[in-house]
């Protein structure tokens, strides 16, 4: 499913190239920008690796830059846009020329330039219209929010921190989980989801979402007065949450919240303002804080679980290896290995993220079948090679 500008944008776009013709056409922006890649070996060909990774991703960078001049976060987050990993896999369609003004020759195992850079931002307005700033590989993810929320240290039903954060999300366009689903939920299972990521990215999958949000809000009374006669009472609201991958449980984006003192007549309902607005304080957060940290991904390096199964001892090594050595390939992190399941992270360039999947299966010293993938994570079969002999 693909994200699109909203109309408005569209039509600011084009009132912005209709006004100025030429300008945009033919601007460009002169960036300096830094690239770093790590050194896998001492030999001539390791370090060449090193160098290209490193000027590719300044390059990449340079090219955030100069998206970053077309569309700002706040834009991105209104309209819940991603770029695509198209966009990023073209680098030489926009990047017209670069000059390497700093070089460490890879000094301590880590391959690090700079560029000045000039971006071509008329073909990336061009690019970036004709996808209309899709992010396909994201696939419109579903959230899930699960919220526990306590007046005066008592634990309240209502779920209006909850609720309130649901409303800001599905403002900005983005797809949630079936509220009536998630009422088969028992208040121990949101118990434990938020005090266990692995068990809240358990939930999402029973649910189907790809991202979790969880949290607790307390609503505390710190002041009443009697003006005029009149009870006026003083409460704060302070909310913490987490939101998580479900595909591989990692934490995407945490985050706490005050609301500072709110005042009213009644006390439940004053105590129940501060719960609705720290929920909103805290989904505007939640909103642009996952959105970069999409937005990094597909800008820069995204991390891929890999679960391998039938990974024997000698299987498991080769395939380790053989991860290592794929360009793109920053580093390959071994989680665990039990009963021939072998999980692995792996993190790579999101520019070659669309085509991972296929690179696998072409191992050499082990033959590598695919059996699922999602977002973030590609499940394999594991076996020996077939030998022209065989």
């Amino acid at each position: 499913m693909r994200l699109c500008f909203s109309v408005t944008v569209v039509c600011l776009s084009l009132a912005v190239l209709i006004s100025f013709p030429g300008a945009l056409l033919s601007q460009e922006k002169t960036v300096t920008a830094e690239g770093i890649a790590a050194v896998t070996g001492d030999d001539a060909d390791s370090m060449l690796k090193a160098r290209d990774e490193a000027i590719n991703r300044a390059q990449r960078r340079a090219i955030e830059e100069g998206v970053g001049t077309l569309v700002d976060s706040e834009t991105m987050v209104e309209n819940f846009q991603l770029l695509d990993d198209k966009i990023y896999s073209h680098v030489k369609g926009y990047i017209k020329g670069y000059e390497v003004v700093e070089d460490n020759k890879g000094e301590g195992g880590l391959y690090r330039v700079k560029i000045d850079a000039t971006v071509a931002l008329a073909s990336l307005t061009k690019d970036i219209k004709a996808l209309n700033i899709i992010k396909e590989r994201k696939k419109n993810p579903r959230i899930m929010i699960i919220y526990k929320e306590y007046i005066d240290g008592l634990e309240e039903p209502g779920q209006i921190t909850q609720t309130a954060m649901e409303k800001k999300f599905l403002s900005k366009n983005f797809p949630l989980v079936d509220k009536a689903q998630m009422e088969a939920i028992k208040g121990r299972d949101a118990t434990l989801a938020i005090s266990d990521l692995s068990r809240a990215a358990a939930l999402g999958r029973r649910f189907g979402a790809e991202v979790v949000i969880v949290g607790e809000a307390t609503s505390s009374l710190i002041d009443s007065s009697r003006p005029y006669g009149v009870s006026v009472f003083h409460y704060e609201g302070q909310t913490s949450g987490k939101a998580l991958d479900v595909d591989t449980a990692n934490l995407l984006y945490s985050e706490s919240v005050s609301t500072g003192r709110v005042s009213g007549g009644g006390r439940v309902p004053v105590a129940k303002d501060a719960l609705a607005k720290a929920g909103e304080m805290m989904a505007d957060k939640m909103m642009k804080g996952i959105v970069e940290r999409w937005r990094s991904e597909v800008f820069n390096v995204t991390t891929v679980q890999i679960i391998a199964s039938n990974a024997t001892n000698r299987l498991r090594k080769n395939f380790e290896k053989e991860l290592k050595g794929i360009r793109g390939v920053q580093s390959v992190d071994e989680r665990s290995w039990t009963n021939k399941i072998l999980e692995v992270d792996v993190k790579v360039d999101a520019a070659m993220w669309s085509d991972f999947a296929s690179t696998l299966e072409n191992l050499k010293t082990v033959d590598v079948e695919l059996t699922g993938k999602t977002q973030n994570r590609i499940d394999v079969r594991l076996d020996e090679p077939i030998t022209a002999a065989q």
